[in-house]
């Protein structure tokens, strides 16, 4: 019998709450309704998976230049992104050493990284160098107090940080995903694409509905449904080196445009990987697609337990930009694109505004989306530890 849940329960990291999430695929329930919208277990994943583990943040062509920068809140941490004179990219917590005030605003291009209060100034690489009207002394050393570095690491041209000192690298979080996505090249090629979309859900369900092979014939009637689908592989994470899930639609060409469209060049990749797209859920944010003709990127922001900002990037090979129409193409591929998140974000909002009653009953898991649970279990084992 599925349990009943009435309200949030006083602890909510109790285990007792998960036990029927930890078993088999076949036996198990889901998560119980209160964790997609408590406050208090929000916070925790917030702590125990976000600020732990690896986080993509986009495309380095954010930041292009040597001082181009921008700066943006993860999760309640306000970070600045800077490419140096060095051409690396780094990640500060934009906060001032001095007095904690923040020390860049928006985007664009510097020379250096001011503080607005007292006009400290920092290097691109973070390094205290001015500090007006205060002199060094025994008791204060430039060289002591710069800017709070983030780890920030490259996969696939994308940016990646990771909020806790203590974190391996990101090629060990990765494990062999890298070894997988090697033909696509993704390293060399280019944004053509980027669109933000707030979703007015708790971010596990849109991270869920990803891995979920039996909404497409419904929800996406409109779109990439009318794309036959000869099969899926659900591969088992327990083969995998790394902290990711990965599932393989099998269908012919790109469902990136509708039939008949002019479509973007094929990559040139090995006869087992020109099948259908390869879609790898990489722990903790990142939602891709390798295609034969792109590579995708949805990055899962948390905002709060019912709200979530979704942002998408879809890079090609440099070559394909050069081909004629290219911008009436890849418009097609935006159009596309836009459709299945906006109806992705629909059946996010369902969800949600089915999960709030205080009275409910927890569901189950099918064969064909066991792969949910396994993302749901590993976001039990985050919390509470494995």
């Amino acid at each position: 019998m599925l349990s009943v849940s009435v309200r949030e329960p006083e602890n909510v990291l109790d285990p007792a709450h998960f036990d029927s999430v930890r078993r088999p695929w076949d036996q198990a329930e889901t998560m119980p309704p209160w964790t997609y919208t408590s406050q208090r277990f929000f916070e925790a994943e917030r702590d125990r998976i976000f600020f732990r583990h690896w986080n993509c943040i986009g495309h380095h062509s954010k930041v292009p230049d040597a001082g181009s920068y921008y700066t943006f809140d993860f999760i309640g941490v306000p970070l600045i992104v800077v490419r140096g004179d060095d051409m690396q990219v780094r990640a500060f917590v934009n906060s001032c050493a001095h007095r904690g005030a923040e020390v860049m605003t928006g985007a664009g291009q510097c020379k250096f990284m001011k503080c607005p209060y007292h006009a400290w100034a920092f290097d691109l690489k973070g390094q205290l160098f001015a500090t007006p009207l205060v002199d060094e002394s025994a008791c204060f050393k430039k060289a002591e107090h710069g800017l709070r570095q983030v780890k920030l690491e490259l996969f696939d041209g994308l940016m990646w940080i990771n909020l806790d000192p203590a974190s391996c690298s990101l090629a060990e979080h990765l494990g062999d995903l890298p070894e997988r996505t090697r033909p696509w090249k993704a390293d060399e090629m280019v944004c053509v694409n980027r669109t933000e979309l707030t979703v007015n859900a708790n971010w596990k369900l849109f991270s869920e509905n990803f891995s979920d092979g039996l909404h497409v014939p419904f929800v996406h009637q409109t779109s990439i449904a009318k794309k036959k689908v000869s099969k899926r592989d659900f591969h088992d994470p327990a083969v995998f080196k790394g902290n990711y899930l990965m599932h393989y639609t099998y269908f012919d060409g790109t469902r990136g445009v509708p039939e008949g469209e002019r479509k973007l060049p094929e990559i040139d990749l090995p006869p087992e990987m020109r099948l259908g797209t390869f879609f790898p859920v990489v722990h903790a944010n990142a939602l891709m697609g390798y295609a034969i003709d792109s590579m995708s990127v949805h990055e899962v922001h948390p905002i709060s337990p019912t709200e979530t900002l979704l942002v998408s990037s879809m890079m090609v090979p440099r070559a394909s930009t050069q081909i004629d129409d290219f911008d009436k193409i890849i418009a097609k591929y935006a159009e596309t694109s836009n459709t299945v998140r906006a109806e992705d974000r629909e059946a996010a909002q369902w969800q949600q505004r089915g999960l709030r009653s205080l009275v409910n009953r927890r569901g189950c898991f099918t064969e064909p989306d066991r792969l949910v649970h396994d993302y749901d279990r590993w976001i039990v084992d985050q919390v509470l530890g494995a």
